[in-house]
């Protein structure tokens, strides 16, 4: 039984969590909260009514009066619009909504197979020589341990262990793919991501990859530019910029800042921003960082935000010379709170990524 993978585009799905949950203002408009707004259920399970708050315009809890429930999916994720008991059909993730006093309020649950594998980040990009254990994600229903194991079809470019998933990069060259799969009993679940090993020969282009909760949510291809840069009235620091550009506009990004410029491989931890420093008058999170943070930014309405916690990292693999300047590769994983719901420890969203990416020096004038 292959894992059948869900394309399901977070855009979609954060918009519609975005506007049922309202913005970071309290008062700004009622709005309904299903607690909790993250979940997960295996297929065939069934799920228990959430539970359902109605805040009014000056952010009280009110009662919710009948609550009518339905689900964005109906095949893959089947509510009782009356009770809200769901029963997971088949793997995926979907939006299970709750309407009360007028007002929809949202969440998500993500639905999957008895044995369920997933690659955390299917896309790799790498330098020659770099190394990367690629993440997976493996669910048994009843907790029984799954046999995992690794396989690439013979290539020049890059090889993965077996068992251990340790991805090595030999020589730079097209994507080639690779696959994991998990076993109990009978049972299987297969899923395949792809390798791309970069050799930048300028400081143009540049490749990177990242998700959000996982592939099974959303998995966007980007473009990749590192820049050492003056702070204001300060030091040299760091930013690496991953935007997904459509059309000529950056429809998203992930933005990672140090307060420390980079010059060779090393491991630097991402710590945490808080709102006020991200959109607060007078802020400058960027000619100014404090700390090191991260930002993942997604373009709906209103747009969608998740900020960095402490207990993320960035890792520099290799720092390499080419013309006009140098280049960098890395890796990231760090936990993005929802700027809309930050105070809700459920509202956090894993986010890791690698790249490739030319390193521009920019020191002769300060920012800002």
């Amino acid at each position: 039984m292959q894992r059948s993978r869900c394309a399901t585009p977070l855009a979609s799905l954060a918009l519609a969590l975005a506007a049922a949950c309202g913005v970071s203002d309290p008062g700004a408009s009622p709005r309904v909260v299903i607690d909790p707004i993250l979940d997960s259920l295996f297929v065939g399970d069934t799920l228990a009514a959430r539970a359902v708050r109605y805040f009014d315009t000056r952010g009280d809890s009110q009662a919710t009066g009948p609550v009518r429930w339905a689900s964005s999916d109906t095949a893959l994720l089947r509510v009782d619009s009356v009770t809200g008991v769901a029963i997971g059909r088949r793997p995926g993730a979907a939006l299970l909504s709750a309407r009360a006093n007028g007002i929809t309020g949202t969440a998500l649950l993500v639905v999957s197979r008895v044995v369920d594998v997933a690659l955390l980040l299917d896309t790799i990009f790498l330098m020659p020589g770099d190394t990367f254990t690629v993440p997976v994600e493996v669910q048994v229903k009843g907790g029984t341990p799954a046999t995992v194991w690794f396989r690439t079809p013979p290539n020049p470019f890059h090889t993965v262990d077996s068992t251990t998933g340790r991805d090595t990069a030999l020589v730079s060259g097209p994507a080639q793919p690779f696959y994991v799969f998990a076993a109990v009993g009978s049972d299987t679940a297969a899923d395949s991501g792809a390798t791309e090993v970069v050799q930048l020969s300028d400081t143009a282009g540049g490749k990177g990859f990242f998700t959000v909760l996982g592939t099974v949510i959303e998995r966007s291809g980007a473009g990749a530019r590192a820049v050492n840069y003056r702070r204001q009235g300060d030091t040299v620091t760091f930013r690496v910029s991953l935007p997904v550009v459509v059309n000529g506009v950056a429809v998203e990004n992930i933005v990672i800042t140090l307060r420390d410029s980079v010059g060779a491989a090393g491991a630097f931890p991402i710590d945490s921003i808080s709102p006020a420093e991200a959109f607060g008058a007078g802020s400058n999170f960027v000619c100014r960082p404090k700390r090191p943070w991260a930002l993942w930014s997604i373009q709906t309405a209103p747009p969608l935000r998740g900020l960095s916690r402490p207990g993320g990292a960035i890792t520099i693999t290799r720092v390499v010379t080419i013309a006009h300047g140098r280049a960098v590769s890395g890796r990231f994983a760090f936990s993005g709170q929802r700027n809309d719901l930050y105070r809700d420890s459920l509202a956090t969203l894993p986010i890791r990524g690698t790249f490739v990416a030319p390193l521009i020096a920019d020191n002769s004038r300060t920012c800002g």
